[in-house]
């Protein structure tokens, strides 16, 4: 039996997370929960609930508000 895996947009332990979805397999979560943050930037975490951990997290707020670089010369 392939393991089922939670995914959510948030981050683990605030009380503001969301629930996606889920999928058989950790590739399977992974993946889905890139899809997820690649559409929409922020914080997304894949939960096991076999084991009661997140096996899988990633945040592209950041990549999203780099901040700008300054020209040479400009105050």
């Amino acid at each position: 039996m392939v393991p089922v895996f939670d995914i959510f947009r948030g981050r683990f332990g605030e009380k503001d997370v969301v629930w996606l979805g889920a999928a058989e397999g950790l590739a399977a979560a992974r993946d889905r929960m890139l899809q997820f943050a690649a559409k929409q930037p922020g914080a997304y975490f894949v939960f096991s609930s076999g084991s009661r951990t997140v096996v899988a997290d990633v945040d592209t707020s950041r990549l999203m508000h780099a901040p700008k670089s300054k020209a040479k010369g400009a105050a």
